[in-house]
């Protein structure tokens, strides 16, 4: 019988590390995986990195997927083109709609941006948006730990993440079951965005913002573990 297998799926500007801080506090009754393709350039879709990632995974194994912004964008491309091989999914601050016109141009002088002046530059002030309330510390820390991120590979995300697919559609006909957890006070995705379409399996964390592991890392835990198990 194949195992099933927790497979965390990483945001923007930031790569697998960011699971090492959440992780490690919690229990797990399967075994997790985290990929990192944040210094990946070959990528031109989520679609591109969706097929990359799941030639990577063990070849016999099922997967729960649970994405972070970015890498929920990914879980939806992957269980929607290998949906026999993923159990459910977990958007943590994540959404299934397309970018709107206004985000778009956002990519596109996001691009620009790290083009010109690299990622050192663009992470300090990206970094303080994710947060509804957090340490000077733990922004300065995270800032020395993702300042070396490659630009190129955070380019080509930022012109995937531009291009996504909406997956509206997808996520009201889907069986395969699907759980968003969201911050209250989330910059990038409100809540509203995402209940108008979905009425159940949503879970909104009070004062939190964009980075619910950090800021509310218990109940991030406890809703992943329930979901899980059900």
């Amino acid at each position: 019988m194949p195992a099933t297998q927790l497979v965390f799926l990483h945001g923007f500007g930031e790569d697998e590390r960011v699971w090492s801080d959440f992780l490690p506090f919690h229990s797990w009754s399967f075994s997790t995986i985290c990929p990192s393709y944040v210094d990946w350039t070959d990528c031109a879709t989520l679609a591109d990195y969706a097929r990359k990632i799941i030639a990577f995974l063990p070849l016999f194994d099922n997967f729960i997927l649970v994405g972070h912004s970015m890498g929920g964008y990914i879980a939806l491309e992957i269980a929607s083109k290998f949906p026999e091989r993923v159990q459910k999914v977990v958007m943590l601050h994540s959404t299934f709609v397309a970018d709107t016109q206004e985000k778009k141009i956002n990519r596109d002088r996001t691009v620009e941006l790290l083009a010109k002046k690299g990622t050192s530059f663009f992470i300090g002030p990206f970094l303080p948006n994710l947060f509804a309330s957090a340490s000077q510390e733990l922004i300065s820390t995270l800032a020395s730990r993702y300042r070396e991120l490659p630009a190129a590979g955070l380019i080509a995300a930022t012109k995937a993440m531009r291009n996504r697919t909406d997956f509206t559609s997808f996520i009201q006909t889907t069986d395969i079951p699907v759980l968003f957890i969201l911050g209250e006070q989330d910059a990038l995705i409100s809540p509203e965005s995402i209940t108008r379409f979905v009425t159940k399996s949503v879970v909104i964390l009070p004062n939190v913002g964009h980075q619910g592991t950090y800021e509310a890392p218990e109940a991030v835990a406890m809703a992943i573990n329930q979901f899980v198990h059900v």
